[in-house]
């Protein structure tokens, strides 16, 4: 029988013009040795521009999971890394249950991440409907959540595998979010499909209380990493809203792409009660940069933004289309304090590598047959996770660079030059 083209997996990496350059891209990038040591380039930023090369090398892995049982049903539905120690992987299934992976831990034999812990789809206490959003407590790997369309939020023991808590929510919810900066509050972000994103307490186990003002349902919501009070909301109503959560009255600020509006105008437009939309259709992922200065927004016809998270204001950056055609809540992936800063986004079937400033595409991976749900990037191991409908979970590594890629790197002039700039003393007088 012919096996299913949407099941095989294809180990051999697509060899192709962009590779090359990429490839050529990194040499520059270990030539840059040479400035390092002879005190012409920080280390720290040398550093970074290796990091940025190899994650434009990104090849398909071998590293599969351990499927014990494999429904068709069973596919991830969305995924999330632990924030600590980025070594335990955890995926909601397309049948309600949950899967925890060690992804440091292989079995030798059959080159599986191991698998640590489960929960079925159907037990007790598992969702009725697809997992739609996953994620782990913050501060430790001692707790983890879970949405669904069945109107709860569940929170789960990942040492005993048991429900601790949940939430019954009056709407469907689409995502949810804890802040990963908060000292102060313990506050989950629920997108809701009344149109209103619901606080609630992990501490007290309630409701807190309800921030109101999207026409339609919400998408997505995300934390700031630096100020733990500030939130971002996505809806179906293509806006984008900044809130503070201490606050009672209105969001705080919203997206506006209209970057020669003057203050006079938004002044108006608020007493008016025109909210700027952001995009002209449904937001389905955003997400701010490391540092908490930049938000990247992206719309189901695939128009990414990059915008000013302190005013609100677009950024002039094009970069081009990325059609997805999902309505659902995706996941994109942004590098952690890297030069340049890079944005692993899902279009359709692929994953483009762009870099968040210049709108460049570095890189585009292929190996999905269906669109993406999300990508994960471990910024341990540089590693990137694909999740998509063709119940495929792809596993991405960097090219590695060898001993004989240092030597290549001082064979573009001649060795005994070359080595004594490296090795000459610098500051020596002229008259000695």
């Amino acid at each position: 029988m012919e096996q299913d083209p949407r099941r095989r997996r294809i180990y051999s990496p697509n060899l192709s013009t962009r590779g090359l350059m990429l490839k050529c891209s990194g040499m520059q990038a270990l030539q840059n040795l040479e400035r390092v040591r002879t005190g012409q380039l920080s280390s720290l930023k040398y550093k970074s521009l290796v990091q940025s090369c190899l994650l434009t090398s990104h090849g398909e892995s071998e590293m599969a999971m351990n499927w014990m049982e494999e429904p068709p049903a069973s596919h991830v539905t969305y995924a999330d890394l632990e924030p600590v120690d980025h070594k335990y992987l955890l995926c909601g299934l397309a049948d309600g249950g949950v899967t925890i992976y060690d992804t440091t831990l292989l079995r030798v034999d059959d080159y599986f991440f191991r698998e640590v812990g489960s929960i079925k789809g159907g037990q007790r206490g598992t969702h009725k409907y697809p997992v739609d959003c996953v994620q782990w407590y913050p501060a430790d790997a001692g707790l983890f959540s879970t949405s669904s369309r069945d109107k709860k939020v569940k929170i789960w023991d990942p040492n005993r595998m048991k429900l601790v808590d949940q939430f019954s929510i009056d709407c469907h919810v689409h995502h949810h979010q804890m802040s990963p900066v908060a000292t102060k509050h313990s506050l989950l972000a629920v997108a809701g499909d009344s149109g209103e994103v619901i606080l609630c307490d992990l501490r007290t186990g309630t409701s807190t209380h309800r921030l109101q003002g999207h026409e339609g349902a919400v998408k997505a919501t995300h934390w700031s990493p630096r100020i733990q009070h500030l939130l971002l909301s996505s809806g179906q109503d293509h806006t984008v809203r900044m809130w503070d959560v201490r606050a009672s009255r209105a969001f705080l600020m919203a997206l506006d792409p209209d970057t020669h509006a003057s203050e006079g105008h938004r002044k108006v437009s608020k007493r008016m009660k025109k909210v700027p939309q952001a995009h002209k259709s449904q937001v389905v992922s955003l997400s701010f940069t490391h540092d908490g200065l930049w938000i990247l927004t992206f719309d189901c016809t695939g128009k990414l933004k990059l915008w000013d998270s302190s005013t609100g204001k677009k950024k002039d950056v094009n970069y081009g289309g990325f059609p997805h055609q999902c309505k659902r809540s995706v996941r994109m992936a942004v590098t952690p304090s890297m030069y340049p800063d890079l944005v692993f986004l899902p279009s359709k079937d692929q994953v483009c590598v762009l870099e968040i400033f210049t709108g460049h595409v570095v890189n585009v991976l292929e190996r999905h047959f269906a669109p993406l749900y999300g990508v994960i990037y471990n910024p341990s191991t540089m590693h990137l996770y694909t999740f998509s409908s063709d119940h495929n979970f792809i596993t991405w590594i960097p090219k590695r660079f060898g001993p004989k890629h240092w030597e290549e790197s001082y064979t573009d002039e001649p060795g005994p030059n070359k080595r004594k700039r490296v090795t000459q003393d610098n500051w020596s007088s002229d008259e000695n």
